[in-house]
């Protein structure tokens, strides 16, 4: 099993759409995600399946702040 960040993935393994179709979603999700600078990385099992996962912030989503109750 080798882990690699989605834009190395894309120089050396293969396309947007050929990730795209391993993973199930649209080329245009993949090629989001590369414009978007978005922290993923892509899991090569031993077996040959594709996976990707994101590493994200906690909380994912900035506070807006509410006013005191």
């Amino acid at each position: 099993m080798k882990t690699i960040p989605l834009s190395e993935y894309l120089e050396k393994h293969g396309t947007q759409a050929e990730l795209a179709a391993a993973l199930g979603i649209n080329q245009s999700a993949v090629s989001q995600m590369v414009r978007a600078g978005r922290c993923v990385h892509v899991t090569i099992c031993d077996d040959g399946r594709i996976e990707a996962y994101e590493q994200r912030p906690v909380p994912a989503r900035p506070r807006t702040n509410r006013p005191a109750a």
